[in-house]
């Protein structure tokens, strides 16, 4: 294969993987907000066909042509090149957190979906699992590092404390995020004193 047809097959999975990577957090982020039963049910379903759709052609395409164009033009040598290095084990450790963590979760989320209930309100049991911290983490860190991977295959930099430097700023950008996100939300006394003004009328 040519390769002009290789790096259009790569490009063309990257798009798949970043077009589900972005339209995924969105899901995540719906699941996280959600209070009933239905909407988790909803965006359960919309991951899947995402997952069905853009993530896996995307991931086949991305590594099935990387690994051409590695083998190809670069050899076992890629693993002293930075950026090169980088990517690889970037792409790879995403594939390895998902397997370990964001599918287990989304099957144990809908272990328990499917389990009869008789009302629409979560269970304790399905609000845990929602809200694992390792779940709330990885929901950013994933597009960071798809983020660091395309920074890294564009400029391509050449020393291993830029790629070190990216991927540390990531893991903290994520931890951040979903620190604050999580975080309970103080009410203002601003808004306390209109409740209280509006109930003493």
């Amino acid at each position: 294969m040519s390769y002009g047809w290789l790096l259009a097959a790569h490009l063309l999975g990257a798009a798949l993987l970043g077009t589900a990577v972005a339209a995924l957090w969105l899901v995540d982020e719906r699941i996280r907000r959600a209070s009933d039963r239905a909407t988790l049910m909803r965006a359960g379903r919309r991951a899947e066909v995402l997952g069905k759709r853009f993530l896996m052609p995307g991931v086949v395409l991305l590594a099935g042509s990387g690994a051409w164009l590695v083998g190809r033009y670069y050899g076992w040598s890629f693993t002293r090149i930075p950026w090169l290095a980088g990517m690889a084990g970037l792409f790879v450790f995403q594939s390895v957190w998902a397997h370990a963590v964001t599918r287990p979760r989304a099957l144990r989320m809908r272990r328990l979906l499917e389990q009869p209930c008789a009302t629409d309100r979560l269970s304790p049991a399905l609000v845990q699992v929602r809200d694992a911290p390792r779940a709330r983490f990885g929901q950013h860190l994933e597009p960071l590092l798809f983020a660091l991977v395309v920074v890294l295959g564009v400029w391509r930099p050449m020393d291993w404390s830029t790629v070190a430097l990216g991927c540390a700023a990531a893991v903290l950008a994520a931890a951040a995020i979903a620190l604050y996100t999580t975080a309970p939300r103080p009410t203002s006394s601003v808004s306390r004193a209109s409740v209280e003004a509006e109930g003493g009328t």
